[in-house]
This record gives C-alpha cells, structure tokens and sequence, in this order.
C-alpha cells in the first residue's frame, strides 16, 4: 500500500506547493489574504470530497438546499444547477424517505425490508455517487478556481460561496499564472479522494445491508452518520480542521481500500440474487459452484470472488485477482469429506469444523442462488453433509457475526 499513500500524498503536496511555498508577500497584504483563501479552497474541496462520498444523497441536498436558502432572493437565479430546488428538492424527498425506512427497522423484522435495502444500496447509492462527484467536480472547475483567483476575499465562506453566484466576477478575478495547474491537481485529487472514499462507504454500506441483526444494522447506519456529522462539524470549526479530519479518513481508506473494493464486488453480488431471486437458478444445475473465499483460505485474499471444484478429494478454489487479472488455481488443504454445506441465513456455507470442537469453521460462502439448493452443492462437490449454521438473535450473536465479516476484509 506504500504506493498509492506516497501518490495521494504528492498530489497534495502539488496542490497546496504553491499556496505554502510562496510564503506572505512582503508589503502586499492582499496577496497574502489570496494565499489563505486558495489554500481554505483546497482543504474545503478535499473535506467536501470526502463527505460526499461517505453519503452522496446526504450532502448534495442538504448542500443545496444550504446554499439555496442562505443566497439572497435577488441572486438565487444565478446559482449553479445543483443549488436549484428542481435538483436537491427530490432527492432530499428521496432521503426522508430513507430515513423512515431506516427507522423502521426496529418494529419491522430484517426479512421484510430486505428488498429496499438492495433497491437503495445498489440504485441510490450509486445513483447519488455519480451525481455527487459532478457537483464537486463542477464547483471545483466553475466557482472553485474563481474563488482561488480573487483577492482579498473573505476566506470564512469559501466553502459556502462556492455553490452560490456572485455578482461582477468576472470583472474582479485576477489571472493566475499557474491557476490551470492547481485546477488539473485540485480537480485529480478530488475524484480520487472521491472514488478511493466511496468504495471503503460502499463496502460499509453492503455491511448494514448484509446485516441480519436490526439493531446492529441502526447502530451501524448512527455510527456512519456521526463521522459525516464529525467532517462536517469540523469543516464549520475551520476548514484546515476539515482537512484534517478528511485526511485521517483518507489514510485509514487507502488501508482498508483492496479488502472494501472485494467486499463491494460481494455485496454487488449477493444484493442482484437476492432482487433477482429467479434469474440464475440454471445456473445451480450445470456449472461451476461459484463462491466466494473465507479468511480461513490460505493464500487468497478474503472475499475474492471465483469457483470450486473438487480434485483429489479436496476444494480446489479458481479466481481472478481484482475480478480481471488471469485466472488462478490455488489448491485448499481442506478434504471434501471433512466439509459440509451449512445453511445460512441468507445463503449457503460451505464450512468444516474448526480447532475448538463444536466450532465451525467458514472456508467459503456461495452466492444466494444456491439457497434451497444445498443437497445439490454436496452432490456436485462431494462434501459431507449439511447442517446448520444461522446465528441467533442475541446480542453475542450479533457481535460474532460483525467479528466475522470484519476478519473477511482485515486480511488483504
């Protein structure tokens, strides 16, 4: 991981070279006032950057709706596209609407609202990325380097004026030698912030959606809500503060970002079975067992997705590293008649018995097409038997299960 950390780092570095490496200009106050704003500009992309991408829906319409109702009446006309009611107006409808969902998750059991929850982490989520790195990609190349280029401007609402339109602009910005450069930088630096930040929120999005607990996943969803509220409080305290807090999230990212990008891949996956409960179940009857791999599996990353098959009376797993890269083989030193296929509460297992007696040990977990159809997986791979694996309901259950899908993705 030490390269992507070293290139985040020169981007950074690249971007903000120049507002530090100038110092204060001698005798010329309002050149220095334009260094602090460009350098606040910065720290507020890169904070809004990672906000966004921790919960796009949530910060492109309370944002705009934000800019919209703080901009005089007189100007409003003049606010980009993405301060107009038209555009934050339905999706912050969209978002109550997820919150009454959400809320409900404590009265209604997980079964029921299982459904919406794939609808949303698989539509919306991905709906709203999209349009979350259009708007901060359009303030940073439309009203982010006019507020790099004016002088002696108050640096205390950078972040605020960005989304608004101010009057006689283009009469007062200066031309700055290297303003296309910062805008190049600033604007790389903030769709990788964006994307490297979004995947880590996404795997941690398919985690509440997985989750079988209903109080588990409400505390999973309050905990996810606090550090957006924790960005976005420390932004308003000042915004190298935001910077700072973005920059903490940023690195614990690039650590957790190999193991997220295949939690996502099998979040994907398990929410398209669970929509499209039909489409598939051919797929059961002929084919590879297609599966993805448990932390217990030497020598493959957890999660990776792939098939087993069965040689010389053991698992044999094949996959592709980052989904395409060239097929591998890795052999299990697992035996087929020391396997069984567990039943699970969403899909099936296949999982042996582990060091201590009665424990069971996961090795694999294959994909919700295959649930119901457990004999056929035994069959098809010579395995054991099947048995049952649900975990209960109470409150050590849900803390082993989280412990379980934690040590999928901490080993990379």
């Amino acid at each position: 991981m030490r390269g992507p950390i070293f290139f985040i780092i020169f981007l950074l570095l690249s971007a903000a070279g120049p507002v530090c490496a100038q110092g204060p200009p001698a005798g010329n106050p309002s050149s220095y006032n334009q260094l602090i704003l460009n350098g606040e500009v910065i720290a507020g992309e890169i904070s809004r950057a990672t906000g966004f991408a921790i919960s796009p829906i949530l910060g492109i319409s309370v944002l705009g709706a934000y800019s919209y109702y703080t901009t005089p009446i007189e100007q409003r006309g003049g606010l980009p596209w993405h301060a107009s009611p038209k555009f934050w107006g339905p999706l912050l409808a969209v978002l109550l609407g997820i919150i009454l969902k959400d809320s409900s998750k404590i009265a209604l059991p997980k079964i029921l609202i299982m459904p919406l929850d794939a609808v949303e982490t698989l539509l919306e989520k991905n709906t709203s990325a999209v349009l979350g790195l259009l708007v901060i990609l359009s303030s940073v190349t439309g009203r982010g380097i006019e507020q790099m280029r004016l002088a002696g401007h108050d640096p205390q609402v950078a972040f605020i004026a960005s989304a608004h339109a101010a009057e006689g602009v283009a009469g007062t910005a200066a031309a700055l030698p290297s303003g296309g450069f910062e805008l190049v930088i600033l604007a790389i630096i903030v769709t990788i912030v964006f994307g490297l930040v979004w995947v880590v929120s996404q795997s941690f999005n398919f985690l509440i959606f997985l989750c079988p607990f209903s109080w588990l996943d409400l505390l999973l969803t309050m905990g996810k809500n606090a550090i957006i509220a924790l960005l976005l409080g420390a932004y308003f305290i000042h915004p190298f503060l935001g910077l700072f807090g973005s920059s903490i999230i940023i690195l614990i990212c690039l650590f957790l970002f190999a193991g997220s990008y295949r939690f996502v891949i099998f979040g994907t996956i398990f929410s398209l079975d669970i929509l499209l409960k039909s489409a598939g179940k051919d797929a059961v009857k002929s084919g590879p067992v297609k599966a993805f791999a448990g932390a217990a599996v030497g020598g493959v990353p957890s999660l990776s997705y792939g098939f087993l098959t069965r040689q010389d009376s053991r698992l044999v797993f094949h996959y592709r590293p980052w989904i395409f890269m060239p097929l591998k083989t890795v052999p299990t030193p697992f035996s087929c008649d020391q396997c069984d296929v567990g039943i699970g509460a969403l899909s099936p297992v296949i999982v042996t018995t582990g060091k201590k007696m009665n424990s069971d040990l996961t090795l694999f977990r294959l994909r919700p097409l295959y649930k119901s159809h457990e004999q056929r997986i035994v069959e098809l791979l010579g395995l054991r038997g099947i048995r049952d694996v649900t975990f209960g309901r109470t409150i050590r259950d849900g803390y082993r299960w989280l412990r379980e899908q934690i040590g999928l993705f901490a080993k990379t």
